[in-house]
């Protein structure tokens, strides 16, 4: 890839940074490199694009950190592309404009691409410094950047409720991308079978396997055993593990009921508290854990410790350095695949990604029989045919097993 600087620079920091900013103030004061490229840009109306666009951002925010996360990136990207490849307002973009946009999407230019996920910014003497390894656009991983339709759907819908806003404040005079959406040669119908992105039998075996392996070989990888352990076998979203500005999993969120069933609560999606219930195996990696941070063997209801530790004592950790930790662990399962012969099954664990862990732990507790409602309420479904689409499929099982018996 090539080494020439990408002409930009991230507009937006985290969500905990973000949040600092006063409501009255359009540019943070610890990121005073923002203020200069934005004020700097050659681009009339981009000082009120980036005063609109955090407005927008604000109003998102509190909700949750993903959520936030997810109209930042589609905003940012937006803005950077209008200012600096069509030296206009993001107001001023027309339909042939936003469907040119959408070429970029799918085939980034190579400078505005990485192959790996960096911090948008650094914390340098008191500043925060903009990384110049951060790119809008992650060139790394199965598809080289292409997005899957759901990705698609995503973007559109992200920057549908972007134009809204804007039209609500009276500053865009309308909203184009339910048309560009309408016409989009990437967005397809997707009508085959549904199936949850998920590890094998064996692929499982050798990540926990290789998991295991960093923690006897080095006991800083207890943690990384322990994360992988957690959002398989409690099937949580990345989000539930980590520290987020209004939630942090602390170990006393592991509590035990009269009858001696433990439980993990959790605070997921549409900001909803879950109890999710735990085996009994999983509770030897939470004791081992536990043992290895010098803590009781298991925690009780004044337990205040982070559920996951930072490196800096008595705080969590983000959703970043979760996928960091297991980005690790499956690159260990897929050099042990590899070595014994599996070169399919590692490209296939190569592709994985950290939400896999969820809809394996919840694949396999259906296929070993578990109660289909018993899988739902652990998950935080709001109904029981979103987990039964994604982890059963019992219409196309039916229509399957159905066809099985029809002559030639």
């Amino acid at each position: 890839m090539s080494t020439k600087c990408f002409p930009g620079l991230p507009l937006f920091d985290s969500a905990k940074y973000f949040n600092l900013i006063s409501r009255h103030d359009v540019f943070p004061d610890q990121s005073p490199a923002v203020e200069d490229f934005v004020v700097g840009l050659d681009v009339e109306g981009a000082l009120d694009d980036y005063r609109y666009t955090k407005e927008f951002l604000t109003s998102y925010s509190k909700k949750s950190q993903d959520t936030y996360d997810k109209f930042r990136g589609d905003a940012e990207r937006l803005l950077l592309w209008a200012w600096l490849i069509k030296k206009r307002s993001i107001v001023d973009l027309r339909r042939r404009d936003l469907e040119e946009y959408t070429d970029f999407v799918a085939k980034p230019d190579p400078h505005w691409q990485s192959d790996n996920t960096a911090r948008r910014f650094l914390s340098v003497n008191g500043i925060r410094e903009p990384n110049e390894n951060w790119r809008p656009f992650r060139s790394a991983g199965a598809g080289k950047g292409r997005l899957n339709t759901k990705s698609w759907q995503g973007l559109f819908s992200n920057l549908s409720v972007f134009f809204n806003y804007l039209m609500a404040e009276d500053y865009a005079p309308g909203n184009h991308i339910p048309i560009v959406k309408k016409n989009c040669p990437y967005l397809r119908q997707e009508t085959g079978i549904n199936t949850a992105r998920r590890l094998s039998e064996l692929q499982w075996e050798y990540l926990l396997s290789a998991a295991k392996s960093m923690a006897d070989a080095d006991p800083q990888h207890e943690r990384t055993l322990f994360v992988v352990a957690t959002l398989k076998s409690l099937k949580l979203r990345i989000s539930e593990l980590s520290e987020r500005p209004s939630w942090l999993p602390v170990m006393s969120h592991f509590h035990r009921d009269h009858e001696g069933n433990w439980w993990f609560r959790t605070f997921g999606k549409g900001a909803k508290e879950r109890d999710v219930s735990i085996s009994n195996e999983y509770l030897e990696f939470l004791r081992r854990y536990r043992q290895y941070r010098g803590l009781t063997p298991l925690p009780s209801k004044d337990s205040a410790e982070p559920v996951v530790e930072s490196r800096v004592k008595n705080r969590g950790i983000g959703s970043r350095q979760l996928r960091n930790i297991v980005e690790c662990a499956l690159n260990e399962g897929c050099h042990s695949l590899i070595k014994d012969g599996f070169t399919v099954e590692a490209t296939e664990l190569r592709a994985a990604t950290t939400h896999w862990l969820r809809h394996t732990g919840a694949s396999m507790e259906v296929a070993a029989g578990r109660d289909l409602s018993h899988v739902q309420a652990d998950l935080g479904h709001g109904s029981i045919r979103t987990t039964d689409e994604l982890y059963v499929d019992s219409d196309n099982m039916e229509r399957a097993s159905s066809a099985k018996s029809q002559e030639v």
